[in-house]
């Protein structure tokens, strides 16, 4: 992914930036910045457990794949 994105749906992430998540900083990310590649220079590539999940660890670029895929940001 690269060039900019907007964020559809600003109030849902920030709501997810403010919980008590580890993923919560990449959703502080994408409220910060609005390309791919500000982005993955803010978040990082160090993944996180999460521990309600199957899969057990996130990717910040896993992060911002789902909210694409779900409507939270779209591509500019």
């Amino acid at each position: 992914m690269s060039g900019r994105f907007i964020r559809v749906k600003e109030a849902l992430l920030r709501e997810h930036a403010e919980r008590d998540d580890p993923r919560a900083p990449f959703y502080a990310a994408m409220l910060a910045v609005d390309t791919y590649e500000d982005y993955d220079a803010l978040a990082g590539s160090r993944p996180v457990a999460v521990p309600d999940r199957r899969i057990g660890s996130v990717t910040p670029r896993d992060e911002i794949r789902h909210a694409r895929r779900r409507g939270w940001i779209a591509d500019d």
